[in-house]
């Protein structure tokens, strides 16, 4: 037990503001494929996903964040709107939709058309369209498995929410199972505003109020 509070108390949250090392992008890549696989990024061979993390890490309309204890034991992205994930997305997209291609992602390939052409919105009202395009979106957090269920996710995000520079009425985050589903609206208070479209599932989008 005492191990535990203490390995609770010396956690670090940090904004990533220059190159990562190459232990801490094998981490992210390790954390991202476990934790957040299903996601479209997941789904890229190692190289391309430091590309995108290098990208992360330069634009100013994107922010990338850890959590250390004092390894990296957890990560997330933000976008200052939605709109940036697909337009980093498209800096690399030859590369990208190769890799893809080669490896015979084609669920992945059309979810990501789906996504640049906004299709996945195609059942959203408009009011709350506007919600979404112009929020903050935590487009992904994960936390390494054996440093789940205590509190940490919650506490990273709350961190992070004080030390972005990105300024909006909501957030916004997406979810694929009823557990992620679960820890946003009963740890941190978000609620469901509708589903996207993709290919497998259906995606809930769900929307906190911030300011």
């Amino acid at each position: 037990m005492k191990k535990k509070t203490k390995f609770k108390t010396n956690l670090k949250y940090n904004f990533v503001n220059k190159k990562l090392n190459s232990k801490s992008l094998r981490k992210i890549i390790m954390i991202l494929k476990s934790e957040n696989n299903l996601s479209i990024l997941a789904n890229l061979s190692d190289k391309n996903i430091k590309k995108y993390l290098e990208i992360v890490v330069r634009q100013n309309n994107m922010e990338l964040f850890v959590v250390n204890n004092p390894d990296l034991i957890g990560y997330a992205i933000i976008a200052q709107k939605p709109k940036y994930l697909i337009s980093n997305f498209k800096k690399l997209q030859i590369s990208f939709l190769l890799d893809l291609f080669s490896r015979f992602k084609f669920l992945t390939l059309i979810n990501i058309f789906i996504s640049i052409f906004n299709i996945d919105l195609l059942f959203i009202s408009k009011k709350k369209r506007e919600i979404i395009n112009n929020s903050v979106n935590l487009n992904l957090l994960g936390i390494e498995k054996k440093y789940q269920g205590a509190g940490i996710g919650a506490k990273f995000l709350r961190s992070i929410l004080k030390k972005t520079s990105y300024k909006s009425k909501y957030i916004t985050c997406e979810t694929n199972n009823n557990r992620s589903t679960k820890f946003y609206e009963e740890k941190l208070k978000f609620k469901s505003i509708g589903w996207k479209v993709r290919i497998t599932c259906l995606v809930n989008i769900l929307s906190k109020k911030i300011y």
